[in-house]
């Protein structure tokens, strides 16, 4: 089949958060399976080209067209290249709007000191004209291609992208086309809706009777118009898709499930895969750690190494210097590094990844736990990231931050640790359990969304997301830890294996995407 993917980040390309990870594994695996698949992708001022080998237009001039957005005419140009360590094809959208832009999402620390008004980690104050923009602009490449090179199958990834299927379906070079929409995060602030109808209608251009059925409360929301536009959608885990549809989740979805319920909209559920390979700790090329290790056979001297090289060479010492990272606070160790237990966190620091329990908690920990050592990293919010800081000076030696992102500093964050912990309040999927399984660390978790998929055989779950569950269930582990270490070690194997095999992405491309698509394909040619 033909696949158009389009999205707003790809690893190796441009990058922000999980969607990254699934764009790039679909489009590579489904390349691997001889598909002919592309890429669709804005140029911002952080996207790298590493990875991308450009095609020289037959003509020698590259493609471009004029979209009208908002009363103005907007000119983008496609630059088409290759993926060299993907094998798939990208057409890389060009225009004045993205390439301003240092992040995908939201604003850097060097663009707030150039613009105060650009606070760092909020979302870009033009984001809808941007989605916009992005959107119209694949509609359009359609109508400068050959027929034969229109897809069979439109794949938007997330809200970024989500109204792309009423552009299409108003586009007749597309009559063949079936859009997926694949929902990766449905919770506040993660929408990109349209304030109100007329809001709604200045940006997309769209009637008024698809807007109007696209309400939540008085917001007009773009997986409404997707779904109105005849779009399937889907999510990145089972359990995620049955918590969207679930009425009662209103809060968690900011009013979303309710309408999904009332509509009676289906949602299906494909967990994410991993691609182990891009982590595999028994390589040092894959895991881009100092040293190799196998958590699968019980092989951990490796692990131990890192945590030296981590708290030697990062943590502890006065000459560290990582792009992209602040460092605050040390971390007091043994001379074996074997007394102390490790436990980390990883992500995005906002008020959903729930580090306002996890904040709350750690006080509890150290002081029945003299030993545990805490390993926080990420950015986001800054009251949340000055809360963490705040711990760092009250228990000096005990808790340290990597404030910031920077791969080799946040794998080795989650590699030297026992225990990853995520206090989620809702986790459609989650990436950070899978990488802590591969690395060898047990994930903690609160039962919510696809954070689910952890088994008593691969980690730990606690119900109730607030400070007192958490510090009960990590004192559990602890606990599990000193006095029964051989369990946490076949837990250890178990999970390493799981992601390894059971979730890799070859495998749930094979056995869940393909017979989806199939299906619906299918079903739109009756």
């Amino acid at each position: 089949m033909k696949l158009w993917v389009v999205s707003m980040e790809c690893a190796g390309i441009a990058e922000a958060g999980g969607v990254k990870n699934v764009t790039y594994s679909i489009c590579k695996e489904f390349a691997e399976l001889k598909h002919a698949v592309t890429l669709f992708i804005p140029v911002f001022g952080c996207t790298t080209f590493d990875s991308l080998e450009k095609k020289i237009p037959e003509n020698g001039e590259e493609l471009s067209a004029e979209v009208s957005l908002c009363g103005k005419k907007e000119t983008v140009v496609f630059t088409q290249a290759v993926s060299t360590v993907g094998g798939f094809d990208v057409v890389l959208i060009n225009n004045p709007r993205f390439a301003q832009k240092q992040g995908i999402y939201t604003y850097t620390e060097a663009e707030e000191k150039e613009n105060e008004s650009h606070v760092k980690g909020t979302g870009h104050k033009d984001s809808l004209y941007i989605d916009t923009l992005f959107q119209k602009a694949v509609c359009a490449y359609g109508s400068l291609i050959p027929r034969g090179e229109i897809p069979d199958i439109l794949h938007c990834q997330d809200a970024s992208t989500s109204v792309l299927p009423a552009y299409i379906s108003e586009n007749k070079a597309f009559k063949k086309t079936t859009s997926v929409v694949t929902i990766h995060n449905a919770g506040p602030f993660y929408h990109h809706e349209f304030s109100s109808i007329g809001e709604a209608a200045w940006y997309t251009g769209l009637e008024t009777e698809i807007l109007e059925n696209s309400l939540n409360g008085s917001s007009v929301e773009p997986f409404l118009i997707a779904a109105n536009a005849g779009a399937h959608l889907t999510t990145v885990s089972e359990h995620y898709a049955l918590e969207l549809t679930e009425p009662s989740n209103m809060q968690l979805t900011d009013g979303l499930s309710y309408v999904f319920s009332k509509k009676n909209i289906p949602i299906k559920g494909i967990t994410n895969g991993f691609d182990f390979e891009r982590y595999n700790p028994s390589v040092k090329e894959c895991s881009r750690l100092p040293f190799e290790y196998n958590p699968e056979a019980g092989e951990f001297d490796g692990k131990l190494k890192c945590r030296k090289f981590f708290v030697q060479n990062i943590v502890n010492t006065n000459n560290f210097d990582a792009d992209g990272i602040k460092k605050y606070g040390r971390l007091d160790c043994s001379a074996e590094y074997t007394k102390e237990i490790f436990i980390a966190y990883h992500g995005r620091v906002t008020s959903q990844k729930g580090i306002s329990v996890l904040t709350e908690s750690i006080p509890y920990i150290l002081g029945n736990f003299p030993n545990v050592r805490f390993i926080l990293a990420g950015q986001g919010e800054t009251f949340l990231e000055n809360e963490i800081i705040e711990l760092t000076k009250k228990f000096p030696g005990k808790i340290t931050f990597m404030n910031g992102y920077n791969q080799t500093v946040v794998r080795l964050v989650t590699a030297v640790s026992d225990f990853v912990v995520l206090p989620s309040f809702f986790e459609p999927c989650g990436l950070e359990d899978f990488i802590a399984q591969a690395f060898g660390t047990v994930p903690v978790a609160h039962r919510t969304g696809g954070l689910n998929k952890i088994t008593e055989k691969t980690g730990f779950l606690y119900e109730d997301n607030t400070a007192g569950s958490l510090t009960a269930k990590l004192s559990e582990v602890i606990m599990l830890k000193q006095l029964k270490p051989s369990v946490i070690t076949k837990i250890i194997k178990a999970g390493a294996s799981s992601v390894h095999h059971e979730y890799l992405w070859k495998n749930v491309i094979q056995k869940k995407y393909v017979p989806f698509f199939k299906e619906i394909l299918k079903k739109s040619k009756i």
